[in-house]
């Protein structure tokens, strides 16, 4: 059974007969341009009124006759462009409203209602059309050129989090989204009024409104307030589990990037200097725990040269740690059997190969247990066995700027490190959420939003 995902409701002033679906293209199975046409990509409703209203329902699969007033004027398919549609006049601005029908580059079937100058137009995802040779060409390309490989990265409907159905509700915002009233200097009275207009969408701003929206004609009001409110929708749908988010300036992804759309991230991130340089050594970790090149911890804690240690310690038994002085760490009686050495040759604490024939064992195994553990074990009462710990559960500790959540990991690279600027080139792939007054709100992309850019990385690749 099908179900409702999104509606829009408006109404939409005619010129010449015509109005504008923005947003899809590609439309077949029309075999008349009564009602509905395309020209050059774009796409035409016709009218004979002054102004229609217009309701558009997204679907996640065929949707049930409609029993409205109304009959069926076209059957037909059409391709969305960035998943997001709206109705336009044709020569005038639009009411500011759009709706998201599902992931870009799918086929969509589309029902066509009329009844008088009133339409509904219904949507539903049918498959996945993506072909990175047309849908994703590089910036500067030739029409002609070709890509240096044949690339396919289709998915099925269930892999886009865009066609889940959600609750009425919307979500609070995220704590970030807010900015401090100090950053937004107003007086009293303009923030009263600022807050009667925008209600609920105060607090959904990433930026400052614009200095004009107070003072400007009823039309373009309406309009600001109505792309802030799509938009903030459009997002959510985007972002249903609602993931860590953050925000780029309009022209660090693409010139224009468009909601819904993946996109490869170049981005330099800040390096947060070690809360204790004693036990970071030389090394220092970046914002979300990236080690410089040779001190990247393994899951006991230890770093490549601690590893280099173990094997010096297991190949000679004369060397030990000169910075551990409790004499207690040196007994040789004193083992650990759940530490394990992190090369992999053998378990600390159990006989090694060959044991009866070196006659080192102890001091070999002493010395790497003083390098691992860099701190004396419990005292053992003499004439017993050799006192055996308990394994504690350990969590992997993530570094973030301010406590931020951990963002740009979606196939994420590690490209360079600035030591004397203290920051790191990373890059990742991540999803375009919506744009606001030049800042982008992004995320993470997931499975098959990264798919479709490593398939076009592939096939259009340098050689």
């Amino acid at each position: 059974m099908a179900h409702l995902l999104d509606t829009l409701d408006d109404e939409v002033p005619i010129t010449y007969g015509q109005f504008m679906l923005r947003g899809v293209s590609g439309l077949q199975g029309v075999d008349t341009r009564v009602h509905l046409a395309e020209l050059d990509r774009q796409i035409y409703l016709y009218a004979s009124a002054e102004h229609s209203r217009v309701r558009v329902e997204v679907w996640d699969g065929p949707p049930p006759p409609w029993e409205g007033h109304g009959k069926l004027v076209a059957d037909a398919r059409c391709v969305a462009e960035t998943g997001v549609v709206a109705v336009t006049p044709y020569m005038f601005a639009g009411s500011g409203r759009s709706v998201l029908i599902g992931p870009a580059f799918f086929e969509y079937g589309l029902h066509l209602y009329a009844h008088n100058a009133e339409r509904l137009l219904r949507f539903w995802p049918i498959r996945d059309v993506f072909d990175p040779a047309l849908h994703l060409r590089p910036d500067g390309v030739d029409a002609d050129a070709k890509p240096v490989e044949t690339v396919e990265a289709r998915s099925t409907l269930g892999d886009w989090v865009s066609t889940r159905v959600l609750g009425s509700s919307l979500p609070p915002a995220s704590p970030a989204s807010p900015k401090a009233e100090e950053d937004w200097p107003l007086d009293h009275e303009h923030e009263v009024r600022l807050a009667e207009l925008l209600g609920d969408l105060r607090t959904r701003l990433m930026t400052r409104p614009p200095t004009w929206l107070l003072d400007t004609d009823e039309g373009n009001r309406s309009r600001y307030l109505n792309e802030l409110r799509s938009s903030v929708a459009t997002a959510r749908r985007l972002n249903p589990d609602g993931l860590p988010t953050f925000q780029l300036s309009f022209g660090e992804l693409v010139e224009r990037p468009q909601p819904g759309l993946s996109y490869r991230l170049w981005q330099w991130r800040p390096i947060l200097p070690p809360a204790d340089a004693a036990s970071a050594g030389p090394g220092f970790p970046d914002r979300e725990g990236v080690a410089a090149p040779g001190k990247e911890r393994d899951e006991t804690g230890h770093t490549r040269t601690d590893r280099a240690e173990t094997h010096r310690a297991l190949a000679d038994p004369t060397v030990t740690d000169p910075t551990v002085t409790d004499p207690t760490v040196t007994d040789p009686t004193v083992t650990d059997p759940t530490v394990t050495d992190p090369t992999g040759i053998q378990p600390i604490g159990t006989e090694p190969v060959g044991a009866e024939r070196h006659g080192t064992v102890s001091a070999a195994t002493a010395a790497v247990t003083a390098t691992a553990e860099l701190a004396p074990p419990e005292p053992e009462p003499a004439e017993t066995t050799p006192a055996v710990t308990t394994p504690v559960e350990t969590t992997p500790v993530v570094t973030t700027l301010a406590g931020a959540p951990e963002t740009l990991t979606a196939e994420r690279e590690v490209r360079a490190l600035d030591a004397l600027r203290r920051r790191m080139l990373v890059t990742g792939i991540v999803t375009v959420l919506r744009e606001e007054n030049g800042v982008v709100e992004a995320r993470d992309a997931v499975p098959a939003e990264v798919t479709r850019v490593l398939a076009a990385e592939r096939a259009w690749a340098l050689d």
